[in-house]
């Protein structure tokens, strides 16, 4: 079993669309997937676990030990691949695919799931505040999504934002290495050959696929 790749970031901050990039480039991000592409295994666990902290994605907190789920790392990378025979596991056990997930949750969560893969590595997504802060405005209005009252006051959103990229940011100095920060602006303005790619798929040790920038939303 490879160490993951663990994707942390705000909300509307570019992490679905790197999730897609990197699955397009082999880093498999999970067989049940929402359609924010977040497996729904570990959104699920990250959800109870915050819940039971007192917490959620839009009033966010490190949950204490206390709170941890402590599902077994081999179930979870068998959950992750849908394998359930002896042969898939045996396949799978050969073939040590990459493999990660992305959830932006993770951001809070991340002591708990670097406890179960203290290998892991992780990525973090950062868009500047007032473009986080429109998009989750505009995502606040449609019928598709859950409605969240206290984003409507935008100095809640900026805090919000604040939040999630402080606690991001924290895990810098202890992962040393194991940890790569990357700009949702480079991300959208720069070419595929572009400095923040090359580092991007030098740290995921991957050769990015061809792919389609998303629309800044």
């Amino acid at each position: 079993m490879k160490a993951p790749l663990i994707i942390i970031g705000m909300h509307r901050s570019g992490t679905s669309y790197l999730a897609r990039l990197l699955e397009k480039s082999g880093i498999f991000m999970g067989v049940v997937k929402d359609h924010n592409y977040e497996a729904m295994h570990f959104l699920s666990l990250n959800q109870q676990v915050l819940w039971a902290a007192g917490g959620s994605w839009h009033q966010p907190l490190i949950p204490d030990p206390i709170y941890w789920k402590h599902p077994a790392a081999k179930a979870l990378y068998h959950e992750h691949f849908k394998t359930n025979t002896r042969l898939q596991k045996a396949c799978l056990r050969w073939q040590a695919p990459r493999w990660g997930w992305k959830e932006p949750r993770n951001t809070f969560t991340l002591p708990m799931w670097l406890a179960l893969f203290p290998r892991a590595r992780v990525l973090h997504v950062v868009r500047e505040r007032e473009g986080v802060v429109r998009s989750l405005m505009a995502r606040n209005q449609l019928r598709s999504e859950p409605r969240v009252e206290a984003l409507q006051d935008r100095a809640k959103a900026q805090r919000l934002w604040e939040s999630y990229v402080k606690t991001g940011r924290s895990y810098k100095t202890s992962l040393g290495p194991r940890y790569h920060e990357v700009a949702y602006e480079d991300l959208m303005d720069e070419p595929a050959s572009g400095p923040a790619y090359q580092k991007l798929a030098a740290y995921c040790q991957v050769e990015l696929a061809p792919h389609v920038k998303q629309v800044r939303r």
